[in-house]
């Protein structure tokens, strides 16, 4: 089996780095990202990431020096030019809250030492953030010809496809009820609730499996499926063809093109 990609990681902060640590592997990350690689440095950064693209980094420091441009760091602004999906893990302060803008930097989360900063969520950030490009794409794809409220929906299905979710919680985190989550996504012409979960579902695992090149049945238990035999039922039930064939199909670039026609 391939060796699993690095998570990138410029901490000073000692603490910070074991907790990282532990939750990687003790979370499903485990399934998708391998080792820490350990930068001192805005440079070394920088070279883990050449070698490493897609692969997160967690980091508690800005780049010093003149001459920085928006696209070195960060989410790209107009092109696909590469990028570092980034995780910010530092006190949460005035100086904190600005800096990223100031920087030029957007980050894919904001992790807070001693709030919120469980396991779980450190877990879930950095699924959240591999390769995170390829769902920056996804989004302004479906942006071109979906209502904005359908994009919105597919944004919140993705916040939630790295582990199980139910329709109720998926209401909840749009500011509905179930019935009117329903009306919805009836009134848009999309597909119902539970299916934008499982498309986002089955995105997500393909594309995690493309990008570290594990098995979609390991990537599915990162996930949270009980059993990869679950996995490819709900393939096989939405998609028709198992996991294999959306595999050779494309994987996540396949699924990218599924969402976009059942959207747009």
């Amino acid at each position: 089996m391939p060796t699993r990609p690095p998570l990138l990681v410029l901490l000073g902060n000692r603490g910070l780095r074991n907790r990282v640590r532990a939750a990687v592997k003790l979370g499903g990350s485990s399934k998708i990202v391998g080792d820490l690689a350990l930068a001192a440095d805005w440079s070394q950064l920088e070279h883990l990431a050449e070698q490493h693209p897609g692969s997160p980094a967690v980091f508690d420091r800005f780049p010093k020096g003149p001459g920085r441009s928006k696209r070195e760091f960060g989410r790209p602004y107009a092109d696909d030019s590469p990028s570092i999906p980034l995780i910010y893990y530092a006190a949460l302060n005035r100086e904190t809250k600005r800096r990223p803008d100031e920087e030029g930097i957007t980050v894919e989360a904001h992790l807070v030492p001693g709030v919120g900063d469980t396991f779980d969520a450190i877990d879930a950030a950095i699924l959240r953030s591999i390769d995170a490009q390829h769902v920056d794409r996804l989004r302004e794809r479906v942006g071109r010809t979906a209502d904005p409220r359908a994009v919105e929906l597919l944004e919140c299905a993705l916040e939630l496809a790295v582990g199980p979710c139910t329709v109720p919680e998926f209401a909840v985190r749009i500011g509905l009820n179930v019935r009117g989550l329903q009306r919805l996504c009836a009134a848009l012409g999309i597909p119902s609730p539970r299916t934008l979960l499982s498309l986002a579902r089955i995105y997500t695992v393909q594309r995690l499996s493309d990008w570290s090149r594990q098995p979609f049945g390991t990537v599915a238990r990162g996930l949270g499926f009980s059993a990869p035999s679950n996995y490819r039922r709900l393939v096989r039930g939405l998609l028709r063809r198992p996991p294999s064939v959306i595999q050779r199909l494309g994987g996540g670039d396949y699924m990218a093109w599924v969402i976009l026609e059942r959207l747009g």
